[in-house]
């Protein structure tokens, strides 16, 4: 699911440097004044600030303020990722996931909610684990796929976190795949990289399908 952050990012704390065209930006926003929003989160995109490329990006993904683009969009959502954005990190990869201003790419959809999930992000851990019970990307795996889905209901329990229903949807799983999954949930819940005892799992269980590299 998107998420859609321009009150989100107003709450960051951001450096002096990273300031210019991004607050105006937001100022303009809350006023209802799209234009001068896109103009100035434009400024702050083209000057390199992965905050004010993230909502140029979510601009163009949803129509707001300019028509409606998603190639466009993942191209800032791109520079806003490289510069470490979970943000963007997280929808760039449910753009590569369903193909949407690109093409469907579930290697790229893992290695972005990889990194997104290596910053706590929530719904990139329960995004990621999809795709390991669905074989998307990476193999098929059950007892990851379980395994991040619990530890996605632990980071965020949103509403718009659809982890609980997936992990009720996810049918005929052996009782032993449930309780390994519990196990490896919980190294992950651990551990400062909650992607280290995945990967160490995986590295375990099959030594020449190693996981997508970050």
């Amino acid at each position: 699911m998107k998420r859609i952050i321009f009150y989100a990012l107003i709450a960051c704390v951001l450096s002096s440097s990273a300031l210019a065209g991004f607050d105006e930006g937001v100022a303009a926003y809350q006023a209802g004044d799209l234009p001068l929003a896109v103009k100035e989160f434009r400024s702050a995109a083209e000057e390199g600030d992965a905050d004010g490329q993230f909502n140029f990006a979510l601009m163009h993904e949803r129509g707001i303020g300019v028509p409606k683009n998603e190639q466009e969009a993942v191209a800032w959502y791109r520079k806003s990722a490289e510069q470490g954005s979970s943000n963007a990190q997280y929808n760039l990869a449910v753009m590569y996931e369903n193909g949407r201003g690109c093409a469907v790419d579930f290697t790229q959809a893992n290695h972005w909610y990889r990194k997104a999930a290596v910053q706590g992000d929530g719904l990139a851990v329960g995004n990621l684990g999809m795709l390991y019970l669905r074989g998307e990307g990476v193999e098929k795996d059950e007892v990851a796929g379980l395994a991040l889905l619990l530890r996605s209901v632990m980071l965020d329990g949103s509403p718009g976190n659809n982890a609980r229903q997936n992990i009720s949807g996810a049918r005929g799983l052996a009782p032993e795949t449930i309780k390994a999954a519990e196990v490896l949930a919980s190294e992950m819940g651990g551990a400062d990289n909650l992607l280290t005892p995945l990967d160490r799992y995986l590295d375990d269980t099959r030594p020449n399908a190693a996981s997508a590299s970050e």
